[in-house]
This record gives structure tokens, sequence and C-alpha cells, in this order.
């Protein structure tokens, strides 16, 4: 039987970070994804500085990866969504000066 003192504690922060960028894909995408940027980086921290007696660098990793997945998805959303709005605002600018729709 071990005890927790030898085998040491995942870090807070790192299962933080994971829980987040997880709910981020349900709720507040953008927010909680940056949220959880930032307590992976504490987590990352906050391991380095315990000297062996803290983990979750797996944790770390995984919540950053699904965090900036999660920003890129909607970042590419964002762009292509304004692309269609101009693409459908010049479509329109067009067809409403076309020789078929003047009234006269």
């Amino acid at each position: 039987m071990g005890s927790t003192a030898t085998q040491g504690a995942t870090s807070g922060n790192a299962i933080a970070a994971l829980v987040l960028a997880i709910a981020s894909w349900v709720v507040c995408p953008i927010v909680f994804a940056v949220i959880a940027l930032i307590f992976a980086s504490l987590g990352r921290k906050e391991i380095a500085a315990s000297g062996g007696t803290r983990h979750g660098m797996e944790l770390v990793t995984a919540s950053r990866i699904v965090a900036w997945i999660n920003i890129g998805l909607w970042a590419a959303l964002l762009v292509i969504g304004l692309i269609v709005g101009i693409i459908v605002l010049l479509l329109g600018g067009i067809a409403s000066v076309t020789p078929g729709s003047v009234g006269g």
C-alpha cells in the first residue's frame, strides 16, 4: 500500500485546464478555451516547480491541444462566415443594378 506522499499528486491546475478545454466544446467556446490555456500554463509551471511531487503534464498537453483545436475551428468558421457574407453583399449589390431589375 503506497502513500500519496511518495506517489505525488496530480496538479489541480492541470485537471482544471482539461475540464475547461473539454467544456469549451459545449459552453462559451472561446472564453473557456482561453481560460483552459491559462490554467494549462499555470499547471505546467506548477509541475516544473514541484521537483517531481506534482504530476499531470499529459493533462496539460491534452488540454492545450483540445483548446487550440477549438479556437482554430471557431476562427475558421468566423473567416468562412465573413467570406460568405462579403460574397452575398457583393452579389446582392450587383443584382440590384442589372438591366432587368431596374423598373421604368
